[in-house]
């Protein structure tokens, strides 16, 4: 028997108010993208999503709009961007060829038209000439008939070709936008991995990897509110690239997690930036605005790794991540190195 129609608008019913006590229960704005993360979530049909959230669910770290919208840009938005930048690169490609072969068939046709006019003045030299130098001209206007032709396509393909690059220019601002926190300015989890990518690559010496964690941030959040929250967490921020060296990269990874990615480093370089970085913060006072009420000093704690030969930004990362959790153990607001 199948369902009527009644059923179905009441189960809808039923998985919009689930979807929004999920986003309640989180303390998660009901925004479009929260909304549509914590519907898929509960539905249950996608279930890279669902992992993906019961991992973040499942640790000690807070789940707020940064981590809802990673998940949303990995497992529901990820797919239409790679189409969209490919499309973007494609039409560009095509573009490109067409206007250099049409390019080369004006220089073509320039070419004849030089070497027509160039032989008129040649053919006075000949004795009854004139059948030859009206065959002559008449090629030689036909030339420059085609050149003018060519010349108008090639400045139409030449606006085309403008047009083309404000197009790549928007589609790069796209690229950047979807690499970068818009919270902090500092790069996200998938920039980051790309940016360490090209690093890998091209670097002399080895880099060395920060990872950051602010202590007990659900604490300051449910203490003082999220906007606060926000507040401690741009803070952070501002003192990474306050420290962080010329050629380091910065990132925020997860919701009050931290990353710094410094070229040619030793480990003595690296755990003397996360010392800094550490005090820095540690020294930090703030003051809530509308009422002068002042924040309880936060501090972080930090694990430091250098790269060893070969390896990849993922094994890189998960020893920073180990030094890091022994930094937590050993009662937080300290550096511990990756032995």
């Amino acid at each position: 028997m199948k369902p009527s129609q009644n059923d179905k608008s009441g189960a809808r019913s039923d998985l919009c108010e689930r979807a929004l006590a999920f986003l309640a229960q989180h303390r998660l704005s009901a925004s479009p993208i929260n909304y549509w993360v914590a519907h898929d979530y509960i539905r249950g049909n996608d279930p890279s999503l669902c992992e993906a959230l019961n991992s973040v669910i499942g640790s000690s770290s807070a789940i707020d709009d940064f981590v809802v919208r990673e998940i949303y840009e990995q497992h529901v938005a990820g797919e239409a961007l790679r189409r969209f930048h490919g499309m973007g690169e494609g039409i560009e490609k095509l573009l490109g060829s067409l206007l250099g072969d049409v390019l080369s068939a004006s220089r073509n046709t320039s070419g004849l038209q030089a070497s027509l006019t160039e032989n008129l003045g040649r053919l006075d030299e000949v004795r009854d000439s004139s059948g030859l130098r009206a065959i002559a001209q008449n090629l030689a206007q036909a030339a420059l008939a085609a050149n003018e032709s060519n010349a108008a396509l090639k400045k139409s393909l030449e606006a085309t070709e403008q047009e083309t690059r404000l197009l790549r220019g928007e589609l790069d601002k796209h690229r950047r936008e979807a690499m970068v926190d818009p919270l902090t300015g500092l790069l996200n989890r998938r920039g980051m991995l790309i940016e360490a990518a090209k690093l890998f690559d091209s670097s002399d010496g080895p880099p060395a990897l920060l990872v950051m964690d602010i202590d007990h941030f659900k604490r300051i959040n449910d203490t003082y509110g999220h906007a606060v929250g926000d507040i401690v967490i741009q803070k952070v921020a501002e003192a990474m690239l306050a420290i962080a060296p010329d050629q380091a990269m910065t990132a925020r990874f997860g919701g009050e997690e931290f990353v710094m990615l410094v070229p040619n480093a030793s480990i003595d370089r690296a755990q003397q930036l996360a010392e800094k970085v550490r005090t820095s913060i540690e020294r930090l006072r703030l003051v809530r605005r509308h009422d002068k009420l002042e924040i309880a000093p936060f501090t972080i704690s930090v694990g430091v790794a250098l790269r060893q030969r070969e390896e990849s930004i993922e094994p890189l990362f998960d020893r920073a991540d180990k030094a890091l959790y022994r930094a937590k153990h050993n009662g937080r607001n300290c550096v511990v190195a990756s032995s």
